[in-house]
């Protein structure tokens, strides 16, 4: 499984496979039955998959080159769009259901009008897209490139609203919007993450995504801050974030590690999230899935819009967990 999206009442999962396989799942029905299996990126790779608010369409981009938009209640394509020769990478879809942005390895981002297929805009940097995100208002767009920069598109007029310092010279593929639209939260292939304006770049705070976070500075900061501990080979990239639903929390995941919440406010460490336990080794780890492509790393979590469910990958596995915002203390 390479792409997943859960549906905003966390009753359906929207999964996508490495041999162009995308499927329907009841979350409600016990066992492995799936509601309804689509073929139209086969034998091709699935990037990114997305369902839409209206519980009748969903959307699925592949290696293919191919955006397909599907009618869930027949299984039939209702319309497909072309990227030509860009290679989607990414892709997010607005809070309303009526667009879709998709993130190439040319660094274009294609805009994309659902209801008829239409183009709407091309915006263009010069590095390849490893992150992207609608704001929950849909006025913004945050993009996260290879080269370590991230630019807040405004939608309203297709037009670079602000761009953020190369914080931490590292790709960032982790995005997140706080609820009211006002903060970004962004995590880059190093472990360092930052919290900004979203009206004028700002930085707020700075959080770690380290192995080893009780070893960090406090409080946390950038890898490259001076001074710092931790060796080059402790770092460790975040892969996925999101705001708590009152903008308080970041909930995070670093590669290869447990889920995390950090104070969105200070960047502290908060503690971890208990939600997967392999028995035999006794030990915690994220069952996040990671898609090696073109060099960077790519996360298939989904988290529903009030926080509630969060379905998590691992491998052939897709698995929905009611999301706990309540952090177990740091390890000391």
């Amino acid at each position: 499984m390479r792409a997943t999206a859960i549906s905003n009442d966390g009753q359906f999962v929207f999964t996508g496979e490495d041999d162009g396989l995308v499927t329907l799942w009841n979350v409600n029905v016990s066992g492995t039955t799936s509601v309804r299996n689509f073929m139209g990126h086969f034998p091709r790779q699935v990037i990114a998959c997305a369902l839409l608010p209206d519980g009748k369409r969903a959307v699925s981009c592949g290696d293919d080159d191919m955006i397909d938009v599907w009618g869930l209640d027949t299984g039939g394509m209702i319309r497909q769009m072309s990227t030509g020769d860009s290679i989607p990478l990414v892709m997010s879809c607005s809070a309303d259901g009526s667009l879709a942005a998709t993130g190439c390895d040319d660094g274009l981002i294609y805009i994309w009008d659902l209801a008829t297929g239409r183009r709407v805009a091309t915006l263009r940097h010069k590095a390849s897209l490893c992150g992207i995100q609608f704001s929950p208002d849909g006025r913004l767009l945050a993009a996260g490139y290879s080269d370590g920069r991230v630019i807040i598109w405004d939608t309203a007029k297709w037009s670079a609203k602000v761009t953020l310092p190369d914080a931490d010279q590292a790709s960032v593929g982790a995005l997140a919007f706080s609820p009211d639209s006002k903060l970004l939260a962004t995590g880059n292939q190093n472990g360092g993450g930052f919290v900004w304006k979203a009206s004028d770049g700002s930085q707020l705070t700075a959080f770690a995504g380290y192995a080893n976070p009780e070893a960090t500075p406090s409080p946390p900061v950038a890898p490259v801050f001076p001074g710092s501990t931790i060796t080059p080979d402790e770092r460790n990239a975040i892969v996925f974030l999101c705001f708590s639903r009152d903008g308080s929390m970041l909930l995070g995941s670093v590669q290869d590690n447990t889920p995390r919440f950090w104070d969105a406010k200070t960047g502290r460490l908060l503690g971890t999230a208990d939600w997967y336990v392999d028995a035999q080794a006794d030990e915690h780890y994220d069952i996040r899935f990671y898609i090696a492509r073109f060099g960077y790393t790519f996360t298939t979590a989904a988290i529903t819009p009030k926080r509630d469910f969060i379905v998590l990958m691992k491998e052939n596995l897709a698995q929905v967990y009611r999301c706990p915002w309540t952090p177990n203390p740091p390890q000391q």
